[in-house]
């Protein structure tokens, strides 16, 4: 699938999707989650859908990459959710080249109200919390499942973000450099899985690279605002988005068409 430059969209549609990153990257950089929950509807209003989807491949991958450096010991990171980043992978194929095929409408209305009983639950008194001793084997899960979904409708997050509300007793700044590494093999196999059906040519590359700015911008904004948000208001935040999800999930459900956005 051939698609032409950004630039070949006139100043105001530049104009309007560099306004889009940039507010994506701010909540990703206080938040770390949530970009293309507003990006990619911002940038679809004046890109073709499938544009506006496939030019968040390198903003994602280096965004991600650089929340995953924030993380105080890696090692120990990598150790305890390696189950959920290699699932990651194996669903995410599993999603593209096997499920392509299926009418993916009953699983994102089931995934959608599942995500919001889920959070509506987390924000009561009678929260679910996963034990140290299951986080391995439950990260394979939810990561396999997040694979599966993101790989049938490119959402990714909301799995990855029901699981480490789950373990309770995350930081901010751990949630965030946690989610960003379970990112980077979401996006990875993503772009694996986007190449291999040559929907990654050189002008939507240069495009999704030109990206990067915007982004940043809003990054680094977004960082600094972190560092502001009390830990109470920042788990808040997450609930919230995770609620936006759910809803943005029961909204692509009831107007999918046999077009995939």
């Amino acid at each position: 699938m051939e698609f032409p430059l950004i630039t070949d969209f006139g100043a105001w549609a530049i104009a309007w999707c560099a306004l889009a990153m940039m507010l994506g990257g701010l909540i990703k950089g206080t938040l770390g989650i949530g970009t293309p929950l507003l990006t990619v509807p911002m940038m679809a209003m004046v890109l073709p859908a499938h544009m506006a989807v496939t030019m968040m491949i390198v903003p994602v991958i280096v965004a991600n990459l650089w929340q995953v450096r924030e993380a105080s010991d890696p090692t120990a990171t990598v150790l305890r959710f390696w189950p959920a980043f290699g699932a990651l992978f194996i669903g995410t194929w599993f999603g593209v080249r096997i499920l392509s095929e299926i009418d993916e409408r009953p699983l994102l209305m089931f995934v959608g109200i599942a995500v919001i009983c889920f959070t509506l639950l987390q924000g009561s008194r009678r929260k679910i919390q996963i034990p140290e001793n299951l986080v391995k084997i439950t990260g394979f899960f939810f990561g396999f499942c997040s694979g599966l979904i993101g790989g049938l409708s490119s959402m990714f997050g909301p799995m990855l973000v029901l699981y480490l509300v789950s373990l309770g007793g995350l930081k901010k700044n751990e949630f965030v450099s946690i989610i960003s590494f379970l990112y980077v093999a979401a996006v990875l196999s993503w772009g694996i899985v986007l190449v291999s059906f040559d929907m990654l040519n050189n002008s939507l590359v240069i495009s999704s690279t030109l990206a990067l700015l915007p982004l940043s911008i809003g990054l680094g904004l977004g960082r600094s605002l972190r560092n502001r948000v009390p830990e109470r208001l920042f788990h808040r935040l997450v609930w919230l988005i995770l609620l936006a999800s759910g809803t943005s999930m029961l909204w692509r459900a009831w107007n999918l068409d046999s077009t995939l956005s």
